[in-house]
């Protein structure tokens, strides 16, 4: 359960098995060994990949169900360069486009009408 729950996970994020390798400091063939359930992760970094990924470690060993990745998530991770600026400076661009998104769907909505 546990290796076919990352392996999706990094899917609907949008990670390769060498992004994931990186973030994680292990190599690509460790990784890869990880979905292909021929290697358990120790603790440390199993709790790195449900960080990763924003979810619990009984989520990803199928104890409990998945979170569903959040749309925000998924275009926040493709922003380059974002996860490199401070979080204060992060949280303060996502929450503007957050709002421009809001203003966009709502003139949308008048539009239709």
């Amino acid at each position: 359960m546990f290796a076919q729950n990352i392996k999706k996970l990094r899917k609907q994020y949008g990670y390769t098995q060498t992004q994931m390798a990186e973030k994680l400091g292990v190599a690509k063939t460790t990784y890869a060994s990880y979905e292909q359930d021929r290697r358990t992760p120790d603790a440390n970094i199993q709790k790195k990949i449900a960080d990763i990924f924003e979810t619990s470690l009984d989520a990803l060993h199928g104890r409990e169900k998945l979170n569903n990745v959040k749309v925000e998530s998924l275009f926040f991770n493709h922003i380059e360069g974002l996860n490199e600026l401070p979080k204060e400076e992060q949280d303060r661009i996502i929450q503007n486009l957050l709002e421009q998104g809001a203003f966009l769907v709502e003139r949308s909505k008048r539009n239709k009408k």
